[in-house]
């Protein structure tokens, strides 16, 4: 996540092609499946997004092997997987964001508070198993079912970006997880006109801007990691405890 902090506003610059845990893609509705969007072949639109799959901590291993990056070095945190972590992503711009006086710190405090308490976790919402029914494919006879899988939405937010959560099957381990998506509209980006009725080039660059009214979000992702397991919630707890603990001179 390539940042700056200038004119009280904090700048995150966002290449314009799909790289990661950065996907641009389309669909019809806002609580619609989005498909993939080909950015260096297809001409942008408004109905453009981008889904950032974002992260709030990274192992120090991680980031010695250059894995992840992160612009908070200085202090370090233990994870409820009990390792050690830095800042990263959403932790860094949290930070950041308090530093320069677009959330106030008792405001994070207070929220410090609130998610302490909570009993109440996403993945912990039941699954849901269809009734199976025999289907014949090519000859061969199988019991057909579907996995209902939950998925959250936070439609109302400051500026129009969009907060999903959907719960996912483990690629290497048993179970499921929440994943937390961050949703940016297209014309939310402050210069997103720039792209409009073509693809994107190599130098292209997307800006989302942070400022005092729209720092609310960072609020909003906090909260939504908090709530998503006790593992989330204890690594979040964790995390403000640790930035709360800066005096920010």
């Amino acid at each position: 996540m390539n940042f700056e902090v200038k004119n009280n506003k904090i700048i995150i610059n966002i290449p314009a092609t799909n790289a990661g845990k950065f996907q641009f893609k389309t669909r019809e509705t806002g609580l619609g499946f989005g498909e993939i969007f080909a950015t260096r072949s297809k001409n942008f639109n408004e109905k453009i997004y981008l889904e950032w799959q974002l992260g709030y901590d990274a192992t120090i291993s991680d980031i010695k092997a250059g894995k992840k990056e992160t612009q908070l070095k200085k202090f370090s945190f233990i994870g409820d997987n009990r390792k050690e972590k830095y800042l990263y992503e959403l932790s860094e711009l949290v930070y950041e964001a308090i530093k320069i006086g677009l959330i106030p710190k008792t405001k994070m405090s207070n929220l410090l508070k609130e998610i302490e308490n909570y009993s109440n976790f996403i993945d912990e919402r039941k699954i849901e198993v269809g009734n199976p029914k025999k289907v014949k494919i090519n000859d061969i006879l199988f019991e057909e079912t579907s996995i209902k899988l939950p998925a959250f939405f936070m439609t109302e937010t400051v500026d129009g970006t969009q907060v999903e959560i959907h719960i996912k099957q483990q690629q290497n381990a048993s179970g499921t997880q929440p994943m937390v998506y961050f949703c940016i509209p297209i014309e939310t980006f402050r210069n997103y006109k720039d792209l409009l009725g073509r693809p994107s080039a190599q130098t292209d660059i997307l800006i989302y801007e942070l400022n005092k009214d729209s720092a609310q979000v960072l609020f909003d992702l906090v909260k939504i990691f908090a709530m998503c397991s006790k593992r989330h919630n204890y690594d979040i707890i964790q995390i403000l405890k640790l930035i709360l603990e800066q005096s920010y001179e």
